[in-house]
């Protein structure tokens, strides 16, 4: 069990291995816009970041676990275009949570913290985050503190806010990042462990 826990292997059991629309799926929810997120679960919540791009929305959904019921929606609303095109909309990044709040990049727009019940926390203005192929890089969450890749773009770097009130505990500008024979730049890919921060640049 130990072993277990270090190598972070899932204990869950009865877990199914083929599932389709009508099969092995207990509830589906709608979303109202295509996405690329990936969802979190929390308890008896799952948490997805949401783009409404005709309603010029960035959110987070918050659906009940047992039924997918719809529990709350809550974001900003930012009438900026965004860099990433269609292959890569907005709100992209997944949210993050330690069970008492959740929190969610939204480029451009900003980090949003937000409490179990949608109530806004803070947020906070990071600059305008520009690139072609969008963002992507969800926030990590490490002993109070959100640790976030701002990035790709011209501007980029590492930054720590704290979990509590939004406020820049640190921030690092990333070196600039190389660039591949046929032009594009490349992402930097991060990682968190004993105290450190590692990161690795792909030519």
């Amino acid at each position: 069990m130990a072993r277990a826990r270090r190598q972070r292997i899932c204990r869950e059991t009865k877990l199914p291995l083929h599932w389709g629309t009508n099969h092995n799926v207990r509830w589906r929810a709608a979303l109202p816009e295509p996405g690329n997120s990936t969802p979190i679960v929390w308890d008896r919540r799952v948490f997805v970041t949401q783009g409404l791009i005709k309603e010029n929305g960035r959110t987070v959904m918050c659906f009940d676990r047992r039924d997918g019921r719809l529990l709350w929606q809550a974001g900003t609303t930012f009438t900026e275009k965004d860099s990433g095109g269609s292959a890569n909309p907005p709100c992209t990044p997944s949210p993050v949570t330690d069970g008492r709040r959740v929190i969610a990049w939204f480029g451009s727009a900003g980090v949003f913290c937000f409490d179990l019940k949608g109530r806004e926390l803070w947020r906070r203005d990071l600059g305008k985050q520009s690139h072609g192929w969008g963002y992507a890089s969800s926030p990590v969450l490490y002993r109070g503190l959100c640790l976030l890749n701002f990035g790709p773009g011209q501007r980029s770097f590492l930054v720590a806010l704290d979990t509590h009130t939004g406020n820049i505990v640190w921030q690092r500008d990333l070196p600039s990042i190389p660039r591949t024979p046929g032009g594009r730049t490349t992402a930097a890919t991060w990682a968190i462990g004993s105290g450190s921060v590692h990161l690795r640049w792909r030519k």
